[in-house]
């Protein structure tokens, strides 16, 4: 079954510490965190909350490993190569590549990955980003994910 394997996929990853972590968020707090997001902290309630890579990654429980991404533009073309295995090719679509010519679990990783990760409204192609967290689930590449996750906060912000 292809939840299955997704979800196997998540736990393998660690990232299901985190998925289950948003799922008992307040989203009016979470509003007003954001909103008041600065270079280093956010207040919130009169309280400074200091936000760093450390402690994005004792909140979220995601792994720490690998080097610090943050949201530069990358090559469609070098994403690409990194998350297909030998032999295989993709629909390229505009800025990205189609999520049905991903294959199953990836379809599904794919749209988990634009939900809740970058929180990514367009679902109609998957872009590069979204492909560079996909190929750190295929364990083709490592990712600081807690330091990725405070570039988009402030992208969001």
């Amino acid at each position: 079954m292809v939840f299955d394997a997704a979800r196997e996929i998540l736990i393998r990853s660690g990232w299901t510490i985190y998925l289950n972590q948003l799922q008992q968020s307040n989203e009016t707090v979470a509003i007003a965190f954001l909103q008041n997001l600065q270079e280093d902290h956010s207040m919130l309630r009169g309280r400074k909350i200091a936000v760093t890579n450390t402690i994005i990654a004792e909140v979220s429980g995601l792994p720490t490993t690998g080097p610090v991404w943050t949201l530069t533009k990358m090559r469609l073309q070098d994403v690409i190569t990194i998350f297909l295995d030998e032999g295989q090719s993709r629909t390229v679509k505009g800025k990205g590549v189609l999520p049905a010519t991903l294959g199953q679990p990836w379809v599904e990783l794919a749209r988990i990955v634009q939900s809740y990760i970058t929180c990514d409204g367009k679902k109609d192609v998957v872009r590069p980003c979204h492909l560079k967290l996909l190929a750190v689930l295929k364990q083709k590449c490592v990712v600081n994910l807690p330091a990725y996750l405070k570039s988009l906060l402030h992208d969001a912000a």
